[in-house]
């Protein structure tokens, strides 16, 4: 009776806060936007080489995000955005002894497709019922058949299946509130993990690893050099992200704070976008670059300012990714309809 009051008196004590937890939550959902910034911008500095950067973004990210969450779930037993809030990651069905601050083979297995896989499929998922319903909206014309009505379950029980999970998730972080649950996440409870403080053995043995990291002295071979030096790349890139990612939270708690003051100074304005792609003049304001004809569902694109017909830009972003006078990298999210009084 005495050892069982003891486990509940240590899991009580090492349970992170409401706060810890929404704030490791935050800080991908913060780290995502930040890296495509970081594509877009590079892809805008060269777009005949960098531009698949922005077209496939998502995907980047995604394979950025396993190596990230492969290295500390591996080394620290807890993901990138834990870690950074010294958490760590506990099973609780685990049948044999391990090292700690480890995950089993199952567990790191369910972790990655918690961190990495889950997030891309909605994201995905997102993008697929935005672009299916803009086409709807628009009456754009759609294949009859089994693909038309596949669309139409998925506009249907989409919005129904995000609305489920987003009050699932509420009603997780309720019960964590309260002390109901270990679990504030339901994929955490897919996983079989809950999340805990770090323990003074816990920074000894971090400690410990970052000693024999920058120990040069157990370095007797070529090999070994070689290890070595990989190891310090990656530290020093491990250690980059983790400051990269303070300035971020940093930055999101700036600008969205009441009491930041605004700038009531217009910003001067930049200059006109180079031509690169299709030819504009002699064109009358009212006539579309693509079709060369009068505009019809004006449309900007947001990267250059050029309007356009929807249905011409749509078209053409989707097939080329870019704006066909400026050769800017472009996406179907970047256009801006124009709605006009008749």
């Amino acid at each position: 009776m005495a050892e069982f009051g003891a486990h509940i008196t240590v899991t009580a004590r090492d349970r992170p806060s409401i706060f810890d937890v929404v704030a490791q939550d935050s800080l991908m959902s913060t780290l995502n936007p930040a890296v495509k910034h970081v594509l877009k911008v590079v892809a805008e500095s060269n777009p005949e080489r960098f531009g698949w950067c922005l077209q496939y973004s998502s995907e980047v990210f995604m394979i950025f995000n396993l190596f990230i969450q492969h290295h500390y779930l591996s080394n620290y037993g807890s993901s990138f955005a834990e870690n950074f809030y010294d958490l760590k990651r506990v099973e609780l069905s685990s049948k044999k002894e391990k090292k700690p601050l480890t995950l089993s083979q199952e567990a790191y297995m369910k972790s990655q497709f918690a961190l990495v896989a889950f997030p891309y499929i909605q994201t995905q998922l997102d993008q697929i019922y935005q672009e299916l319903q803009e086409n709807q909206v628009d009456g754009m014309p759609s294949n009859q058949g089994w693909k038309s009505k596949l669309r139409y379950i998925f506009l249907k029980s989409w919005p129904i299946v995000h609305l489920a999970w987003e009050l699932l998730t509420l009603i997780f972080y309720v019960r964590y509130v309260i002390g109901k649950s270990k679990f504030h996440s339901p994929l955490l409870l897919m996983c079989g993990i809950r999340l805990a403080t770090l323990s003074k053995e816990d920074y000894e043995i971090i400690d410990a690893r970052q000693e024999n990291l920058v120990s040069f002295k157990r370095v007797r071979s070529l090999q070994e050099f070689s290890q070595w030096t990989v190891e310090r790349i990656g530290s020093s890139l491990m250690n980059s992200l983790e400051v990269g990612a303070f300035f971020l939270q940093f930055l999101e708690w700036f600008y969205t704070s009441n009491t930041t003051p605004r700038s009531i100074i217009a910003q001067p304005i930049p200059p006109a976008p180079q031509m690169m792609g299709i030819q504009t003049s002699g064109l009358s304001s009212t006539d579309c670059p693509l079709c060369f004809k009068k505009r019809k569902q004006d449309t900007a694109l947001s990267v250059s300012g050029y309007v356009f017909c929807y249905g011409c830009i749509l078209q053409y972003v989707r097939q080329e990714q870019k704006c066909p006078v400026t050769g800017y990298p472009a996406s179907p999210a970047q256009l801006i309809r124009i709605y006009q009084a008749i």
